[in-house]
């Protein structure tokens, strides 16, 4: 039953390709009052624990409504139609096991992706090769290739996509970052990125499990390899498993590698060097790494470490280090030396960066206007990427060269293989 790093290295498929198409900065103030007023119908695919927060965010907007849900467990189904059909005083919520119902929908205008991680990309893909608009929540993909194909069809078809990076729609994280690009902590030579440890553990002993009565278990797995069913393995357990799941690498790192990108100005890029070792287990279902330590080097100099915190805190932050001061800014606060500068304005005519409030309310609005959204999928893209190297570093335990903008290691033929999986029939990216 026990998972192994050289199984995960073993299960690699072989690379191919890269995409070129990155996103553009829109300016605050250029959505607003003229977009459309059409209510846009949703539907949401995967409804448990953040697909349920999907819902209770946007159940009660003027602009959409929800139409539908798919989820694979017909409880978590059952019983998001039923907090939908509240809402709207109706019982007019349609149920779907298989996304597929909804993303080919021709009345269905916008999807929602609130699935485990391996599920990312494939109802995304499909929703917009049928004309959607689609939210995927962070991390954007499994792997790198599955990325690649994401944008590259998002590009082609025109459509809307916005990633579940929210922090970028909230003001303490904005401003840092404004106050990063425009100097006023000066030339950035370091940033530490700290990241929860792992909040759920399972030991050494576990058993394959009946499969409960409405749970399409084969469906849930997918593309992923087969395994044994138990109830530590589906639902928000599935994060430890690298199977299905890159571990907190991805699930925290997403966020605040995120911001460091944004900060720095590297939305259509990222590091040339990664380095670093993490802690893995040697037993028991999880596989995913408990410590994490990861070293990046940017081409203009800069150095960025992304490692476990110790201090029991479930949260992030980000440190940026300058030659004027330093910048600490977390969800729980925002710290500066010196303090001075946290009074600072950014003025009209320095870089003021893509101005987000509300995260699913930009994205709703850029599907009307058809502009594109503070997170779009090209930004998540680059973003899941060096959550994704991280990984792949860890696990093969040795410093790589990357090339961010043809997205491969320079000289690895191991680490490239890794950038993408073979996918159990009859799924593919195709």
């Amino acid at each position: 039953m026990k998972a192994t790093r050289r199984d995960f290295i073993k299960s690699a498929g072989i690379a191919t390709g890269a995409i070129a198409a990155f996103p553009t900065i829109i300016p605050s103030g250029v959505l607003g009052a003229d977009a459309p007023s059409k209510v846009l119908n949703l539907a949401c695919v995967g409804v448990g624990g953040m697909g349920g927060s999907h819902i209770k965010q946007l159940k009660g907007r003027s602009n959409v409504r929800i139409r539908a849900v798919a989820d694979v467990d017909a409880v978590f189904a059952q019983n998001a139609a039923n907090t939908i059909n509240r809402q709207y005083g109706n019982k007019d919520c349609k149920i779907f096991g298989d996304f597929r119902e909804v993303t080919r929908d021709k009345d269905i205008d916008l999807i929602t992706v609130a699935t485990p991680d391996h599920w990312h990309a494939l109802p995304a893909i499909d929703a917009i090769r049928h004309g959607k608009d689609v939210y995927v929540e962070k991390p954007l993909t499994l792997t790198i290739r599955e990325g690649q194909v994401l944008v590259s069809e998002l590009r082609k078809h025109n459509r809307i996509g916005q990633t579940g990076t929210q922090q970028r729609s909230t003001e303490k994280f904005h401003f840092a970052a404004e106050l990063i690009r425009n100097g006023r902590f000066g030339k950035i030579g370091h940033i530490d990125v700290l990241i929860p440890a792992n909040n759920m553990f399972v030991g050494a002993e576990w058993k394959p499990e009946p499969v409960p009565v409405g749970l399409d278990y084969d469906f849930w797995l997918g593309p992923a390899p087969y395994a044994p069913y138990t109830s530590q393995r589906t639902h928000y357990q599935f994060r430890y498993i690298l199977d299905v799941a890159g571990g907190q690498t991805t699930n925290w790192g997403a966020h605040y590698l995120d911001i460091a990108q944004w900060a720095l100005g590297m939305d259509e890029s990222g590091p040339v060097e990664i380095d670093g070792h993490g802690v893995f287990p040697t037993s028991g279902l999880f596989t995913a790494p408990t410590r994490v330590d990861v070293r990046y080097k940017y081409a203009n100099g800069v150095t960025m470490r992304m490692r476990t915190r110790t201090d029991g805190v479930y949260d992030g932050n980000i440190i940026f280090y300058g030659d004027k001061g330093t910048l600490n800014v977390s969800r729980r606060k925002l710290v500066a030396d010196p303090a001075a500068l946290l009074n600072e304005k950014i003025g009209d005519g320095e870089v003021r960066l893509y101005n987000s409030r509300d995260h699913f309310a930009n994205w709703i609005e850029c599907c009307q206007t058809r502009q594109k959204p503070v997170s779009d999928l090209a930004i998540g893209h680059k973003t899941t990427n060096l959550c994704n190297i991280g990984n792949i570093v860890m696990l093969l335990q040795r410093k790589l060269k990357w090339d961010p903008v043809k997205e491969v290691f320079d000289g690895d033929q191991m680490a490239n293989r890794m950038l993408q999986r073979s996918m159990r029939g009859p799924w593919s990216l195709a």
